[in-house]
């Protein structure tokens, strides 16, 4: 008998990323700049699959649902999380629902769309999507198809693609609670909905993962406060994840083979806090309680808050001292942080709650206090700004490209992205800029971010990627030297096109 569920995932999301996270998000670079055989091997390589063909590894969200499946009426024999490059040998005809993870379904998403607007082509994570459901055992057993995770807004504004790709129902948001309801339904061959929104998870209630995490990841926090118009998880209220049951996912981790922790938040000084306020003394004790797991080497966080940072140092001090980082056994972590702009008019707009506690005026200063802060403590800000958010103006841009050349002295990463309208979101119905809406300014905020990069790259990767094969090394101090020459040519070019 085969099974009745199968969740998956497309080729980009199903790879430990060389035990660096970071690497995923080389999947935004459309597919055509690197051969596939190149790409997949330096940047994405084949997660690991069990012999029965499940993916040893999988993304916490897809792990998540497994877990409220389970512990809802569902069992080990009605659902397997398959590798993608089983896909074939798992759907069978046994198979009713097959529910698919997908970060950038259409390749839309603001990353991607930067990418491929700069340099062409078409996403490859869309790529990827579309090879997983041309396959061949999808068509011949025609299972109910669904489709979630944080691209999943793109296949409900664009319903034609939708319908041309097969999918028979997108979920919106949280999946745990909305999943094992629909999930029957399907099984019991009644009507369900061609898109919904899945019920936001709240209260005590918390579905603990059953399965190891790409790259040890688990969920500390879920949700922001902050209320950034532009973005997905700052219409939801902050809940905490218990210590306890972080620590018993650490352990499925270890027994895994993992080694290490990222926790997972939007701003993970925010967790177990009074709103906005930190609370440095539940901060500092997770991160304590975590790292002194046995087993455990290192553990990291996926995203933080510069204004969280630049009103508690002492927390990220105090941090930085538990995880033993600046020395020789843990040189530095990097945590993922938002700019987004450098003008107090667009903070205030767009994104108050971003400076909280402190005002929109005092934006700039808060962003260099912040990276100074970081740096001081031995870890990486990788950065986002956005261009084109509505109302920007050319002050706004300049304001803009004064903060990143105000940041060369501190090692990071600053990554300029294009706005992207996305459901769900309070700008939902703006425009989303488009590449020839791109003014000579833009392009030279472009360029002060990209030389900014290319200068801080070979140093960041001196230590982050010391652990790398030496092949991986070369391959990738190559593509940093050919990449500088590439894209800040290119860019130049741009400038010199639009001034003229």
């Amino acid at each position: 008998m085969g099974y009745k569920i199968v969740l998956t995932m497309d080729r980009t999301m199903a790879s430990d990323y060389h035990g660096s996270l970071f690497y995923g998000f080389s999947a935004c670079f459309p597919q055509g700049i690197l051969p596939d055989w190149f790409f997949y091997r330096a940047f994405c390589p084949n997660g690991k699959a069990n012999p029965d063909g499940s993916l040893r590894f999988a993304n916490c969200g897809t792990r998540k649902v497994e877990s409220a499946l389970l512990d809802n009426g569902f069992t080990k024999n009605d659902i397997i999380l398959a590798h993608p490059d089983y896909i074939d040998e798992l759907v069978t005809e046994d198979t009713k629902i097959l529910s698919i993870s997908s970060n950038d379904p259409l390749g839309i998403g603001p990353a991607t769309s930067t990418f491929t607007k700069l340099f062409g082509g078409e996403g490859r994570m869309a790529v990827k999507l579309r090879e997983l459901l041309n396959s061949p055992s999808i068509k011949r057993y025609k299972p109910r198809i669904f489709l979630g995770g944080p691209g999943a807004w793109q296949l409900r504004v664009n319903p034609d693609k939708r319908k041309e790709l097969g999918i028979n129902c997108v979920v919106v948001g949280d999946g745990e609670i909305t999943a094992p309801d629909l999930f029957k339904k399907a099984l019991n061959n009644k009507d369900i909905p061609k898109s919904i929104n899945g019920i936001t998870l709240d209260g005590d209630r918390f579905f603990k993962i059953k399965g190891p995490t790409i790259t040890g990841l688990i969920e500390a926090t879920r949700g922001c406060a902050r209320s950034c118009k532009f973005c997905v998880p700052s219409l939801k209220k902050i809940r905490s994840t218990p210590v306890s049951v972080l620590k018993n996912e650490v352990k499925i981790n270890l027994e895994a083979g993992q080694r290490g922790v990222i926790l997972h938040g939007e701003d993970i000084f925010l967790y177990q806090s009074d709103g906005l306020r930190v609370n440095g003394d539940a901060v500092v004790n997770l991160f304590k309680e975590i790292y002194s797991i046995p087993g455990v080497k290192w553990v990291s966080a996926s995203h933080a808050s510069l204004s969280s940072a630049s009103s508690s140092p002492r927390t990220v001090e105090k941090i930085s001292k538990t995880l033993e980082l600046g020395t020789n056994l843990h040189p530095t972590k990097s945590f993922q942080v938002g700019i987004e702009t450098g003008s107090p008019k667009l903070i205030s707009t767009h994104m108050k709650g971003k400076a909280y506690p402190f005002k929109a005026e005092e934006w700039p200063d808060v962003v260099k206090d912040g990276f100074k802060i970081f740096t001081d403590n031995h870890i990486i800000p990788c950065s986002t700004i956005i261009l084109g958010l509505p109302g920007e103006t050319d002050d706004d841009i300049q304001k803009t490209i004064n903060l990143v050349k105000a940041l060369r002295p501190y090692k990071s990463v600053i990554v300029p992205i294009i706005f992207t309208a996305m459901q769900t979101t309070k700008l939902e119905n703006e425009k989303s800029i488009q590449k020839d809406g791109l003014t000579p300014l833009h392009w030279e905020l472009m360029l002060a971010s990209w030389e900014h990069n290319f200068y801080w790259f070979p140093r960041i990767y001196k230590t982050y990627g010391r652990e790398n094969p030496l092949i991986l090394k070369t391959v990738i101090h190559t593509i940093i030297k050919s990449g500088k020459f590439y894209i800040l040519n290119k860019i130049r070019k741009k400038i010199k096109n639009t001034s003229s």
